[in-house]
């Protein structure tokens, strides 16, 4: 299954009463008006078609956008979608259409690529934006038959892969003085603590940390060379240590020398596994902005009884939340994680505003999935 039938899939659990979905297609009811007065009956039903297929198009971008980012967007959006919406339908029917006085009203049942709509908001990075447009540090040490590789060329095909997308990446640069320590290779070998610590002090929210090596496998063709190249690795969020993939890729490299084509193999192995990543980062991203999300939130200050009480409170009247699961309880600091419609940011806002019972509480740090709070009596 490709990425964008993933992500249609991730999204689809969502209900929308007036969306039908077929695959990638889904069917859309929408209205248009057209003024006769300033073209005659026939112009005015071109134009009550247009700005209902315009709506039909709205209705599908909906499903991807959420309306304040409609409209901190709605120039770009109108430029790059709305204007082209015929290009988004693959056929209508008409409904109903009538004249009534100097309106034409025109209703349509239309069928809208919900495949190509995502694509094309996807390559304006309006995803990103509802995700905060996350940093990501890349750290892939390479090795070409035991030998260190100065000039990562795997590294380099996944950072490349990332920013054609729309992601934002930590330069390259950064990591040249840490890409062989000792740290590295501890995180590479699986300590995630350590892995977010390395991206948490660059100032990315996402580490894909692994290695890759290449190896020569011999001539081919009279006078060519021929490597192999396997590259893994592991996408980590610096704030939870949550895993949010992980992966490898096997690619062969041909050319005159071998370190040429070791270079190449890497390079491909590096192609393939970077595509891995923003397929599987689009899609989990997708589901967190549509559906609910889990959040990190650490509570200080509360004795037990008092947390049960807090935790009651919190159910009962903050906005979003779905559940709350119990993780950790120690010298008054509770750790939970919450599953809320929103993000760690949006916990903080609800949790500023909202007047708890008999509790007072203070924001004292958060990223885009950990929260900490203070609460007093």
């Amino acid at each position: 299954m490709d990425i964008i039938l993933k992500i249609i899939f991730a999204l689809s659990i969502i209900s929308f009463p007036s969306l039908a979905y077929s695959q990638d297609i889904i069917t859309v009811k929408s209205d248009g008006v057209g003024n006769i007065i300033s073209g005659g009956k026939s112009r005015a039903r071109d134009m009550a078609i247009e700005d209902a297929l315009r709506r039909a198009v709205e209705q599908g971008v909906g499903t991807f956008v959420s309306s304040e980012t409609l409209v901190r967007n709605a120039a770009l959006i109108n430029d790059s979608i709305y204007a082209h919406s015929k290009g988004y339908v693959r056929g209508y029917t008409i409904l109903n259409e009538v004249s009534d006085g100097d309106l034409y009203r025109i209703t349509l049942e239309s069928r809208v690529s919900i495949t190509k709509i995502e694509n094309d908001l996807e390559a304006i990075g309006l995803l990103m934006t509802r995700k905060h447009k996350p940093r990501i540090i890349v750290v892939i040490p390479e090795y070409h038959i035991n030998r260190t590789i100065p000039d990562p060329a795997g590294e380099t095909e996944i950072i490349k892969t990332l920013l054609e997308k729309g992601f934002k990446v930590v330069d390259q640069s950064q990591t040249i003085n840490i890409r062989y320590n000792d740290q590295v290779r501890a995180a590479i070998k699986g300590n995630t603590e350590l892995a977010a610590k390395i991206g948490l002090e660059h100032g990315a929210e996402v580490i894909i940390i692994g290695e890759a090596f290449s190896e020569y496998v011999g001539q081919v063709l009279g006078e060519m060379d021929s490597c192999r190249a396997r590259i893994e690795a592991r996408a980590i969020r610096i704030d939870t240590g949550e895993i949010l993939a992980a992966g490898s890729k096997h690619a062969a490299g041909l050319d005159i020398t071998q370190s040429l084509a070791a270079k190449k193999a890497l390079q491909k192995a590096g192609l393939e596994l970077g595509g891995y990543f923003v397929e599987e980062l689009l899609i989990k991203w997708s589901s967190e902005v549509t559906n609910t999300v889990s959040v990190e939130l650490v509570v200080n200050g509360l004795n037990y009884t008092q947390w049960i009480d807090f935790k009651s409170q919190l159910l009962a009247s903050v906005r979003g939340i779905k559940a709350i699961h119990q993780r950790a309880f120690s010298d008054n600091r509770a750790v939970v994680e919450i599953d809320i419609k929103g993000d760690a940011e949006t916990l903080s806002e609800e949790l500023s505003r909202r007047k708890f019972k008999d509790f007072k509480v203070r924001i004292t740090d958060f990223s885009a999935n950990r929260l900490t709070i203070s609460v007093s009596i």
